[in-house]
Formats: structure tokens, C-alpha cells, sequence
């Protein structure tokens, strides 16, 4: 677990107003569902998956990978309509629409944030998980465009969750998901982080 996380989500919330309201709280997090191996064991995962699922996903040239944690679970990716459904009512408890997050100034590691740590603390309530959730940021160029997103080579920040599938890339304000392997700016990333 990373508390430090939940203080810089905290400090890094569109608040406004809303962190004014006396007993801020978020909604119950649903217990993530994680991949089990062949010994109903959670499925560990660590520095090798990452670097070849990267790989894999045509990922090549990036600056920076940094992992927190040795280890992580693998997350199923039947769980992502609840995490993101959860992702959405959490920001609006706090006064903040994600669907309409892009219309001002957008950090899309503030959002990776607060589901992981969501996450963490989910699998930590329901589980005592000692393992780390694998919900990260990956930061690129949009050269290409990708969905509604255009590609006018800004600098933009998506969710990157690893998954029984692979790794795969959330953007929430427009709800696109996609794997990492058919992400249209693949070829332009700057930065990983778990």
C-alpha cells in the first residue's frame, strides 16, 4: 500500500467548493476481481510482465518505467465497468464530473490515482491483499487521434491496467478503452508509472 498516494490524490482534487463540505466521503469501493492462478492463488505479477506486455504492445523508446511495488495482482477485466462506474460517482461526491473533466485543465494521473488507491484499499478490506493493485498512468503524445481525443501532439495522461488480457489503456472523461497494442499513440510514450 501507498498512503503517500492518497494524500497527493487529495491535494491534486479539482475540490473547489466541495472541500469545504464538512464529511467528504467517497462511495464503497467494490471488491476488485483478480486473476487466480491454477492453485487458487491471486496471480502475481512484476518487472517482466510489464517490460514485455510494452513490448508486446509495440511500446518502444519510452523515457521513464517506474514501478512502486516488486509485485501486483492481476486485475480481471470483468471488473473495469464497476471501477470505472465507481471512478465516476467518486469524483462527483466531490463535486467534479469526470465526463466533463476535459473541457478545463485535465490531469489524468489525478484520476489513475484515485482508482488505484480505491482499489488498493478495496482488495486490502475484502482480501488483506498484500499485493499491489495494477492500475497505473501512462503519459504520451497525441500524434494520432484516438476516438473523440484529437491527435494535436499534446501531452495527455490515460489510465493503464494490466489485466488478464493484457495491458490495457481507460481514459475516463470519454470512456474509451482500448489494449495498449491497438492505442494509436503507442509509438509516443514518455512515461509508465505503477
Amino acid at each position: 500500500m501507498r498512503p503517500r498516494l492518497l494524500i497527493l490524490l487529495l491535494a491534486g482534487l479539482p475540490l473547489g467548493a466541495a472541500a469545504a463540505r464538512p464529511g467528504l466521503q467517497f462511495p464503497e469501493f467494490p471488491a476488485p476481481v483478480l486473476v487466480q492462478d491454477q492453485f487458487g492463488t491471486t496471480k502475481k505479477i512484476g518487472l517482466l510482465y510489464f517490460l514485455r506486455g510494452l513490448h508486446e504492445s509495440g511500446v518502444r523508446g519510452y523515457e521513464d518505467l517506474d514501478l512502486v511495488d516488486a509485485e501486483y495482482a492481476v486485475l480481471h477485466s470483468d471488473s473495469l465497468p464497476s471501477l470505472a462506474a465507481w471512478l465516476e460517482v467518486a469524483c462527483r461526491s466531490v463535486g467534479a464530473n469526470v465526463r466533463l473533466a476535459r473541457q478545463g485543465p485535465y490531469d489524468g494521473m489525478t484520476y489513475a490515482r484515485l482508482l488505484e488507491v480505491g482499489a488498493s484499499l478495496a482488495a486490502l478490506r475484502e482480501r488483506e491483499l498484500a499485493l499491489a493493485i495494477p492500475i497505473g498512468v501512462i503519459i504520451c503524445q497525441r500524434r494520432r487521434a484516438w476516438g473523440s481525443l484529437p491527435g494535436d501532439g499534446e501531452r495527455d495522461a490515460y489510465i493503464l491496467i494490466a489485466t488478464e488480457r493484457g495491458l490495457l489503456i481507460y481514459d475516463p472523461p470519454t470512456r474509451q478503452l482500448c489494449a495498449l497494442s491497438d492505442y494509436p499513440n503507442n509509438s509516443t510514450v514518455l512515461k509508465i508509472q505503477f
